[in-house]
């Protein structure tokens, strides 16, 4: 593992694409702590869409998601892309990953950590890289692991979230494009966590890149405005 916080300028080739499924009125979860069972009960997710997923990843080299995000469902998708290897998953924590936590089951996924605090070794030791990362627009979050991708040659990146993440990469307009899939359920709940947190200062526009429909489900892919 190698701790890092050094960054590199050329992120022009780095295209970000947030990939999410929601409901109805805008949720991607019931609650915080909603598991994949909780999920496919409550109609977030089907074999349809499962597949759907596993073949972005196919076309990808990265893939950005929070810790919370990676506990709950149970540990990362282990898919093979195009290039013949595993996406690098970048997963955002402020407290590491215990040794026996769900991520290190996957031997043929390589493990960043983004952190804006140096972790402990005990719990960051499964990883391959560390980011360390902190205040201001050189050294933010999304710099970081900006930077940490196109030095790597990882230019396809998807975004995962949950909310807060995804926040952090709209609010720095990184996202080149939007990718949904809207579930046939209306949440409701006010513990349902929505696709974006609301915390951002300004907002984002898309143009409709193509929409299809497979059963009750309608696939969406934006382009951000630039």
């Amino acid at each position: 593992m190698k701790k890092e916080t050094r960054s590199v300028s050329d992120i022009s080739n780095v295209t970000i694409t947030n990939v999410m499924a929601g409901s109805l009125d805008g949720a991607i979860a019931s609650h915080p702590n909603e598991s994949d069972d909780e999920r496919k009960a409550m109609g977030f997710i089907n074999e349809t869409d499962h597949e759907h997923v596993r073949k972005l990843l196919g076309q990808c080299d990265a893939v950005v998601v929070g810790a919370h995000s990676v506990n709950v469902s149970g540990g990362v998708m282990e898919v093979t892309n195009d290039k013949g290897v595993c996406p690098t998953w970048i997963m955002c924590t402020r407290t590491g990953f215990t040794s026996d936590a769900p991520i290190w089951n996957f031997p043929r996924t390589k493990k960043w950590l983004a952190s804006d605090k140096d972790l402990p070794e005990e719990r960051s030791k499964g990883a391959e890289r560390v980011l360390v990362y902190g205040s201001g627009e050189g050294n933010s979050l999304v710099h970081s692991i900006r930077s940490a991708c196109a030095e790597r040659g990882l230019n396809r990146v998807l975004v995962f979230g949950g909310g807060y993440i995804n926040a952090e990469f709209y609010e720095a307009g990184a996202i080149d494009e939007f990718i949904v899939t809207i579930c046939p359920v209306v949440v409701g709940s006010e513990h349902r966590v929505p696709i974006v947190q609301p915390m951002m200062s300004s907002p984002v526009h898309f143009t409709l890149e193509s929409a299809k429909t497979e059963g009750n489900l309608v696939f969406l892919h934006y382009i951000a405005n630039r």
